[in-house]
């Protein structure tokens, strides 16, 4: 009994050192193993750090690559290429505009001709007392132009100057080929009183122009109604 006795302390030295060498163990697998892969950028990876660590810079790269460095980058810049040529295709039609701009320029009042009509373009419709002359604008500049709106007309003599009004038609915008020739008609209200407004000249002013041309008047005496709100003598449009 009493070697027994001497041999229990011996036993518990043992077994403890045998527990202590057994938690060491324990302790050591879990810093390699497990505990590492407890550690990883998402908490749930059981790759090693340095792979956590990888693995994040390659997910963030792939996000790069995704929408910047790689075929995204591609993608974008094909993108931007495709918006580049739209916006080429934009410049082209910037171009177009541009050509459209340049294309046929507008009619200066030093490219024209001005003189009364003849023939056909002439025969201006009569309504009672109302009577027409035609003027009409030859373009020589030497190439196409164009002419839209209203010119300004006068009616000028010794004594007087009245600026006519524009009648209620709608303009439309006139191509002319060099050496042909667009209209527009004076309407006027005719009369035979001895005191009647009769013009020497027509001051006329191409539309958009600020030069003006003198044509002798070819009309008769006009019913003077330079305060009138209609009046019965106005002026078209620039017509063919």
């Amino acid at each position: 009994m009493s070697h027994l006795r001497n041999r229990r302390p011996h036993l518990r030295k043992t077994a403890a050192a045998l527990t202590g060498a057994a938690a060491l163990m324990a302790l050591l697998t879990a810093c390699n193993g497990t505990a590492s892969g407890s550690v990883s950028a998402d908490g749930g990876s059981a790759a090693p750090a340095a792979g956590d660590s990888t693995t994040a810079s390659g997910s963030t790269g792939g996000a790069k690559g995704g929408s910047g460095t790689g075929s995204g980058t591609g993608s974008t810049s094909g993108s931007s290429g495709t918006s580049g040529s739209s916006t080429s295709g934009g410049s082209s039609t910037s171009g177009g505009s541009s050509t459209s701009g340049g294309s046929v320029p507008a009619c200066q009042a030093s490219q024209l001709d001005y003189s009364w009509a003849s023939g056909d373009a002439a025969a201006g419709a009569v309504k009672g007392d109302q009577q027409a002359v035609v003027v009409a604008l030859t373009n020589k500049s030497g190439h196409t132009c164009t002419l839209y709106g209203f010119p300004g007309v006068d009616l000028v003599n010794s004594g007087k100057q009245w600026s006519l009004q524009r009648s209620g038609a709608t303009p439309q915008r006139v191509t002319l080929a060099n050496g042909t020739a667009a209209h527009f008609t004076i309407t006027y209200l005719e009369s035979d009183d001895s005191d009647a407004f009769s013009p020497s000249t027509v001051v006329i002013t191409a539309p958009n122009q600020r030069t003006s041309y003198d044509l002798p008047w070819q009309g008769g005496p006009i019913v003077l109604q330079d305060g009138a709100t209609h009046p019965g003598t106005y002026v078209g449009p620039v017509t063919r």
